[in-house]
C-alpha cells in the first residue's frame, strides 16, 4: 500500500473499531496509527527490543518469537520488523483488527495474528519459542489460571521469556498451587453490574474473570522457579523513570542446572523460596540499634 491507501485503511479501522490506545506505530512517513509524537508506550518498546537483543545471543532475524495477549501489537510488529518470526496472540477483535492493518501496511509476512484466549496455550498447538513476550498481561489472570498459564509459557519456551507486571506490595491472602503457597491480593477487573457487552469494551481489563491476582514479587519469582526457569533477572535499564512501584519487568531464562564441582553438596540441596518480607540479619540491628541511640544521646 501507498501512503494514502495506508492513510484510508487506518481511518477505516478507527471508524469501526475506534482509535488506537497505546501502541503509536510508524507506519510509513509522517503516518503513525496514534500520531507523529511520543505517546507512552514506546518507553517499554525500547526496553523490551533492548533486553530480547541482549539476550537472544544471535540476530533478531534468527528468532522465533510469541507475544501473548498482545493488544495492538507494537511489540509483535517491532520485532517482525527486524526479521523475526512472531506469533501474537490476542483475543479481543478490535485489537486484532489493527494488528492486522498493521501487518498488511508493513508488508510483515514474517508476522502471524491468532485470535485465541491465552489461557489455551500449549505446547502441541502452538510448538515451541525462542522469546515469549507477556507483557502487561499476567496481572489480569485469576488464580488458578495465573499458575496454570505460567506454566505453560515455560513449557513452550526453549530460551527466554519477559515478563511485565504489576505485583502486589501486599501478602494479603493465599493462593495454593500444585503443593507450594503464594501470596498476593485480589484485584477487580469488571464490576458485577457490567453487561458482556461493557466488558468487552474494556480493552485494558481481563478478558472472562471479574476479577485477578496479583502476586507479589517474591511469590511470583518462586512460581518463576517452580514452572521451570533456571534464573530470573529484574531490569532496571534501559529505564522506565515513570515506572510505578508495584511494576516490574522480569527476564526469565529456560535454561539447564548448573553442576556444582567445587561444592557438591549444594547438589542435593532444595532451591530456597524467596521470604514474603526480607530477613533482616543481627548486625544490621545492631548497627540500627546504635544509630538511635546516638540520636538519643545527642
Amino acid at each position: 500500500m501507498d501512503t494514502e491507501q495506508i492513510r484510508r485503511r487506518r481511518q477505516e479501522v478507527v471508524e469501526r473499531f475506534g482509535p488506537w490506545t497505546a501502541h503509536n506505530i510508524h507506519l510509513r512517513d509522517d503516518l503513525y496509527t496514534i500520531g507523529p509524537s511520543i505517546v507512552g508506550d514506546e518507553v517499554k518498546l525500547r526496553r523490551i527490543t533492548q533486553v530480547v537483543s541482549d539476550i537472544a545471543g544471535r540476530p533478531l532475524a534468527d528468532l522465533r518469537v510469541l507475544d501473548l495477549g498482545s493488544l495492538e501489537g507494537l511489540y509483535a510488529v517491532e520485532l517482525a520488523r527486524h526479521g523475526a518470526s512472531v506469533m501474537a496472540v490476542e483475543i479481543r477483535e478490535a485489537n486484532i483488527e489493527k494488528m492486522r492493518f498493521a501487518k498488511e501496511a508493513l508488508a510483515l509476512d514474517n508476522f502471524e495474528i491468532v485470535s485465541d484466549d491465552v489461557r489455551n496455550l500449549n505446547a502441541e498447538k502452538y510448538g515451541h519459542f525462542d522469546i515469549v513476550l507477556c507483557l502487561g498481561l499476567l496481572y489480569h489472570l485469576d488464580a488458578p489460571d495465573v499458575f496454570d498459564f505460567t506454566k505453560r509459557v515455560a513449557e513452550v519456551c526453549r530460551h527466554a521469556a519477559i515478563f511485565d507486571t504489576h505485583v502486589s506490595l501486599a501478602d494479603e491472602i493465599s493462593q495454593a498451587y500444585d503443593g507450594e503457597e503464594y501470596r498476593g491480593t485480589n484485584f477487580l477487573e469488571h464490576r458485577d453490574d457490567e453487561t458482556e457487552e461493557e466488558r468487552k469494551q474494556k480493552l485494558w481489563a481481563s478478558a472472562g474473570n471479574p476479577k485477578s491476582f496479583w502476586l507479589t514479587k517474591p511469590s511470583l519469582n518462586n512460581l518463576l522457579s517452580r514452572v521451570g526457569f533456571t534464573s530470573v533477572y529484574e531490569c532496571h535499564n534501559p529505564s522506565e523513570i515513570n515506572k510505578p512501584a508495584d511494576r516490574v519487568t522480569l527476564v526469565a531464562l529456560k535454561g539447564e542446572r548448573a553442576e556444582l564441582l567445587s561444592a557438591p553438596l549444594m547438589s542435593g540441596r532444595v532451591e530456597e523460596r524467596w521470604p514474603e518480607k526480607p530477613r533482616v540479619e543481627s548486625s544490621t540491628l545492631k548497627r540500627l540499634g546504635r544509630r538511635v541511640m546516638n540520636k538519643l544521646l545527642k
